[in-house]
């Protein structure tokens, strides 16, 4: 099967992929008109997990000095012999979202409970969405998402913008105040990335997606009891 790692307008020519990538075959440069679809040959799509999320990251990552990187999911892959045909038909849709965020990056902004103990619950998701709404204001950038976690951590929301390369310093410099004036949270900006966050749906998915992992087996449960 075909695994796919991002769509890219503008490659520069002297790049190379990090040296350790998903599976053992190296990372191909597949032509879609003027643009490259970066993947790889692949006898299956290993499972996710941290090792193998970062290193598809890492790849994608590798080509943030293009024009224009469009992110594909972690297990994006569709068989060989359906590869062209898929690509061919997906075009006009991959060719309009990477417009969408040519010259662009994604910066994440994590809210972080300071005091994560349950004698503490700290602001709710009302003052949380609130501080994000100041956030939005205060960076004036169009595109940007919302979202709670949803999980126990401290990292209780995040908000993802998409900006211009050209304007990150000035968007640091814009969110600064709200950062040094929110109470029982920590707002942490991370970045840039590659703009996960506004990868759009696509007609027809690949649909060779990596398994999750499997859980441990009730004696490999016991024996760690």
């Amino acid at each position: 099967m075909f695994y796919m790692y991002a769509v890219v307008d503008g490659l520069p020519a002297a790049w190379h992929p990090p040296p350790a990538v998903i599976g053992p075959a190296s990372v191909e440069r597949q032509p879609l008109g003027s643009l490259i679809v970066l993947g790889s040959a692949l006898d299956t799509v290993p499972a996710a997990n941290p090792k193998t999320l970062a290193l598809h990251h890492d790849v994608v990552a590798s080509a943030l000095d293009a024009r224009g990187v469009l992110p594909f999911r972690y297990g994006t892959a569709v068989p060989n012999a359906e590869r062209d045909p898929w690509l061919e038909a997906q075009r006009p849709a991959l060719e309009t979202a990477l417009a969408q965020v040519r010259g662009c990056v994604e910066m994440s902004v994590k809210l972080l409970r300071l005091d994560s103990g349950e004698a503490s619950r700290g602001p709710g998701e009302m003052e949380l969405r609130a501080l994000a709404d100041q956030l939005v204001s205060r960076a004036g950038i169009e595109h940007w998402r919302y979202r709670p976690s949803g999980t126990g951590g401290n990292v209780v929301a995040s908000v993802a913008f998409l900006l211009p390369r050209p304007r990150l310093a000035d968007f640091l410099a814009r969110i600064a105040p709200i950062a040094s004036r929110a109470v029982g949270i920590a707002v942490v900006p991370t970045g840039p990335w590659p703009a996960y966050s506004f990868v759009p749906a696509f007609d027809r998915l690949p649909l060779a997606v990596a398994p999750p992992t499997p859980p441990p087996s009730s004696s490999a449960g016991r024996a760690a009891g």
